[in-house]
């Protein structure tokens, strides 16, 4: 029940009402409760206690060509902290003010910003030697800064990362198609960037991260936020709602069985080694898959010794396997028994999530119900001994215990300095490099299913304010929703671009 709101305000929105109440809900309890949204965490998964597999988990090679995958890049982020060593420019080029532009050029040219992967209107900006600047001029260099960082330079005088990320997956085995999450009202833009023309194929599909993918701001008193004017507030309710997204792209390419998820800022180098880690780690996503097919459609017909055959099957097959097996495991038939067995050890299944099930389905039911959940393998990448992220571990939840890609807002100040922020126990960290299996029934990725959430925190001119956000990685890479594996994948992999200096070559 919407409180402070009317229904027909969140439709006028474009917003979900369902969502909103689910978010409104949620952020009431937790403010009542004056509770953090911190998740305990037990434990790290490491490469030592198996909870993290090695960049080959499988003891051979794919036999199958890799095919079926589509490359699914979320590039509606804004460029405003990869343009932060811009933004004193930016002020004053809003103002129009000439001696301050050129005073913030003096400033750039020191820090090198000639060296810079800038795009055309603000490298021409940073090498004018005028003293006066054209309307014209400044329109465009403002322009750019405020663009998406899929339409501005990966590289000094190279490709924009749309482009350039475009040329990675032609060369990466196994993609049948690419989908771009655009910002909203720029689908157009990015495919004039690509300059396609007649030469676009049904392999490209752009979707925009719109009003349904957003949520509202509330006061700290659970009710909405509202401006000078009486008018809610809209907020992107975080990567977690990308998800919505997964239908549409399942409608358009039929045959595709997962998507393979990467930043749109995480560029990799030119080498074939590159390309071979990635189709590595897809092919090895694929054959998993293809088991774990198998098992569904033996369950559903009930043949629980075809089922177990393949079960088995596909656990000999792992190099790397956890061994924490519940006791009443073994007191199951042989064939329930490797079923259940190899959804303990190789896919994190939560005890709480199966004993429960267990309870209510009987062993079947359950077993049938958890081998049904989509297959999501997350790439980790070795920890340099500085890096701090979000790292798959070990977590206890309302609902028991969890293996989850936790990210840092969900660890509490504690279990960041001994888990997270220690480089012995935080052995490897997300990169963004994921295989997800595309459903049949998105409800797998409902809100009420999925616990796992953020009370974001922000203030609106002296006013606080919250909302509800979700993570990608964390609605993809938890054992509640999914069946998860966490390989490892080489460092190489990981070459993000977060602020302009990322893109000089050193």
């Amino acid at each position: 029940m919407l409180k402070g709101l009317s229904e027909k305000e969140v439709k006028d929105q474009g917003l979900n009402t369902r969502d909103i109440e689910i978010h409104q809900r949620r952020i009431q309890g937790s403010l009542a409760k004056n509770s953090n949204s911190f998740i305990k965490i037990i434990d790290t998964w490491r490469l030592d206690n198996h909870g993290i597999l090695p960049q080959q988990y499988l003891a051979s090679k794919p036999e199958n060509s890799i095919e079926g995958f589509v490359a699914f890049v979320p590039a509606a982020g804004a460029a405003s902290r990869y343009f932060q060593p811009l933004q004193g420019l930016r002020q004053a080029l809003v103002e129009n003010h000439a001696p301050a532009i050129r005073s913030e050029i003096r400033d750039l040219k020191k820090q090198g910003a000639e060296s810079w992967p800038l795009p055309d209107a603000l490298t021409g900006l940073i090498q004018s030697k005028d003293a006066k600047f054209a309307a014209e001029d400044i329109a465009k260099a403002l322009y750019e800064i405020d663009s998406p960082k899929a339409l501005l330079p990966a590289l000094k005088a190279g490709p924009s990362f749309l482009k350039k990320k475009r040329n990675e997956h032609s060369r990466i085995k196994g993609l049948m198609a690419e989908v771009y999450v655009a910002p909203l009202g720029y689908s157009k833009k990015f495919e004039d960037h690509l300059e396609l023309g007649e030469a676009a194929d049904g392999n490209l599909l752009f979707l925009e991260q719109g009003s349904d993918l957003c949520t509202l701001r509330f006061t700290r008193d659970g009710l909405p936020y509202r401006d000078d004017e009486e008018k809610i507030s809209l907020v992107p309710a975080g990567h977690g709602m990308l998800v919505r997204l997964f239908p549409a792209i399942k409608a358009k390419f039929p045959k595709a069985h997962s998507l393979f998820i990467r930043n749109i800022d995480n560029v990799i180098e030119e080498e074939e080694a590159c390309y071979q880690d990635s189709s590595l780690f897809l092919g090895q996503h694929q054959q998993v898959l293809m088991s774990l097919k198998s098992i569904r459609k033996l369950l559903k017909s009930d043949d629980l010794e075809g089922a177990s055959q393949a079960a088995d099957k596909l656990q000999q097959s792992f190099l790397s396997r956890k061994n924490h097996i519940p006791l009443w495991v073994s007191a199951e038939g042989d064939a329930i028994r490797i079923l259940w067995t190899v959804l303990f050890e190789l896919f994190h299944c939560p005890l709480a999530l199966a004993e429960g099930l267990k309870a209510r389905l009987g062993s079947k039911g359950a077993l049938q119900k958890l081998y049904h959940r989509p297959l999501n393998a997350l790439g980790q990448v070795p920890n340099n001994g500085k890096d701090v992220g979000g790292s798959p571990v070990r977590a206890v939840h309302e609902n028991g215990e969890v293996s989850i890609c936790l990210e840092l807002p969900h660890a509490s100040p504690e279990d960041r300095k001994n888990f997270l922020e220690n480089p012995a126990t935080a052995t490897h960290f997300n990169p963004v490099f994921v295989a997800a299996e595309l459903p049949e029934d998105i409800e797998v990725y409902d809100l009420e299913q999925c616990p796992f959430w953020i009370l974001a925190e922000k203030n609106i001119r002296g006013t606080p304010v919250v909302y509800h956000e979700i993570v990608l990685y964390e609605v993809l890479g938890n054992s509640y929703t999914a069946n998860v594996l966490f390989p490892e994948i080489p460092r190489r992999l990981f070459q993000p671009h977060k602020t302009l200096l990322d893109g000089v070559k050193k």
